[in-house]
């Protein structure tokens, strides 16, 4: 990945889930909670995000009170799939690790302006590449870490097998040495590097999660099989497969074919019964993409990216121009 400058801007923000996650994983490490509660008193233009600066006050904060240069190490042992918020749902639900890491980098580039995230695959090694939008120091150097570290840890968090990746790769100073044994005896850490990434074996990403359950996915394929058999070739047939549909959004999005096959009926067969019902498979996804923007939009917990993720698509002003399309206005115009 090509590297990035760097603004000493922090204009972007970061979601509250994070904010709280990171401050758990802070508590575990031995930081009280209570040194921290000032930083969750709701002082954020959105209910559901936090300034840039916050966060950065709060990385600060961290440091100050630990006294420890690899402390954003230690604190992503202890943190989980659940401590990333949306990205957390979705990531245990793919069906392997390539697949989950290719979610976080399209939930980096849709719903995250401060970090960037990019998955390389060649002959024999797959590598994820991280970065940061902050001015180099201590606070960078502290957010790469919990941001390399995680990533390191991202296959095994899944799968439950034990995975060790063959380096992590920093392209900032060495802390002391003392810090350094620690690192390395999680992983081979080298510092001083061209780019920041870990690199695991090819074969890391092929490996299957155990959570997206295959077994379970083809057995409510063949009930959804018998219920669709019962239905009629009209709208109860449409509600059946929109709520079908309802259930598929979970950072991807849908296909006929998916449809089909999570329907447990052929996609030709499928495509024969829609045109009974004078509906199409475009028609019914529009419906229920809308119907579920809205809804996120309403909750207000989530940023228009963080949406735009949730619902498949592949850039924010893709989501964007489809509400438009919906409604007439922009997303969000309602609930502002």
């Amino acid at each position: 990945m090509a590297k990035r400058a760097q603004s000493g801007s922090t204009g972007f923000t970061v979601s509250a889930d994070l904010v709280r996650g990171l401050i758990e994983c802070a508590d575990i490490c031995g930081l009280p909670r209570a040194r921290f509660a000032d930083m969750l008193d709701g002082r954020s233009a959105s209910p559901s995000r936090y300034a840039g600066e916050h966060i950065v006050k709060l990385w600060e904060r961290i440091l100050r009170l630990s006294g420890d240069p690899i402390i954003g190490f230690r604190m992503a042992l202890v943190a989980g799939v659940k401590t990333f918020g949306v990205l957390g749902q979705i990531t245990p639900r793919c069906a392997t690790v390539l697949d989950a890491f290719k979610q976080t980098e399209r939930y980096t580039a849709l719903a995250s302006q401060a970090a960037h995230i990019s998955i390389g695959r060649g002959a024999s090694s797959l590598a994820v590449s991280v970065e940061v939008d902050l001015p180099p120091g201590p606070v960078r150097n502290s957010v790469l870490l919990w941001g390399l570290t995680n990533a390191s840890l991202l296959p095994q968090r899944l799968t439950g097998v034990a995975v060790r990746p063959k380096s992590i790769e920093c392209a900032f100073p060495s802390p002391v040495a003392a810090a350094v044994r620690t690192l390395k005896q999680h992983c081979p850490f080298s510092f001083d590097a061209r780019r920041n990434r870990v690199i695991f074996e090819r074969s890391v990403g092929e490996a299957s999660i155990p959570s997206a359950d295959a077994d379970l996915k083809k057995l409510v394929a063949e009930v959804m099989d018998r219920h669709l058999a019962e239905l009629g070739p009209a709208r109860s047939l449409e509600q059946g497969l929109m709520a079908i549909l309802r259930e598929m959004m979970n950072g991807t999005m849908p296909t006929l074919a998916s449809l089909a096959a999570r329907s447990g009926i052929s996609p030709r067969t499928l495509q024969r019964r829609l045109r009974e019902a004078n509906t199409s498979f475009h028609d019914m996804l529009q419906h229920v993409l809308q119907r579920e923007a809205e809804s996120l939009l309403a909750s207000g917990n989530l940023s228009q990216g963080e949406i735009a993720f949730l619902l498949g698509y592949s850039e924010v002003s893709a989501f964007s121009r489809a509400y438009r399309g919906w409604t007439g206005h922009p997303p969000g115009a309602a609930y502002a």
